[in-house]
């Protein structure tokens, strides 16, 4: 039977796996979410990576996500509490090494997704796991820009039953954060042409090439 170190060096295991991918695959970009005529863009900040892990930590937020990228994260720089449960870890940790998924396959879009803390103005969902989006706010309740950013990620199908409205993407486009506008489509439904409301975010050259 596992030990309460062996339990918590797999943890730490998943954590430093888990932050290897989101390096690899969200830090540094940007996602544009298109459904209907609406959309949305989120970017993946690496001091939102420890909010997804559902461990505590007395390491600041970038520390911690420095640490498990380096695989240096160690077992004393990190615990369980009543409201980060070792349970909850031991769930997340695996659909936090597939977040990616969320941004490369069809997903689902919800609205007003209540929790008991909160209500998630928007969230990504695969309906076997659900990402949680805030506004890009700073210290002051001030909107710093139009980006949405993670902050819970939830294990559970019944997400789509506590949203108002549920609705399948159309489009999902990445580029580098570095870089002003979209160059690479990651979801497309063949069915749908793009919004025009999207037009003045998407590359010129990569819209010709891929849509006219």
């Amino acid at each position: 039977m596992a030990t309460k170190a062996d339990k918590k060096n797999a943890i730490r295991q998943g954590i430093i796996d888990s932050a290897a991918i989101y390096s690899q695959n969200l830090a540094g970009k940007a996602f544009l979410y298109v459904y209907g005529d609406e959309y949305f863009e989120v970017s993946f900040p690496v001091d939102h990576f420890l909010h997804l892990t559902g461990v505590e930590t007395k390491l600041s937020a970038k520390d911690f996500y420095k640490n498990a990228k380096k695989a240096k994260l160690t077992n004393n720089q990190f615990y369980f509490d009543a409201r980060h449960p070792y349970a909850n870890a031991k769930k997340k940790l695996p659909c936090l090494k597939r977040l990616p998924e969320l941004t490369n396959d069809m997903v689902c879009i919800l609205k007003d997704m209540q929790t008991v803390t909160i209500i998630y103005k928007l969230s990504v969902t695969n309906l076997e796991f659900t990402l949680g989006l805030t506004e890009n706010m700073d210290e002051k309740g001030k909107k710093v820009n139009d980006f949405f950013l993670p902050m819970s990620l939830r294990v559970e199908n019944s997400s789509v039953e506590k949203s108002n409205v549920g609705e399948i993407v159309d489009f999902i486009f990445s580029k580098d954060a570095s870089v002003a506008k979209y160059d690479t489509v990651l979801v497309e439904d063949k069915h749908k042409t793009i919004p025009e409301s999207i037009k003045h975010l998407i590359s010129e050259k990569f819209y010709e090439n891929m849509f006219l």
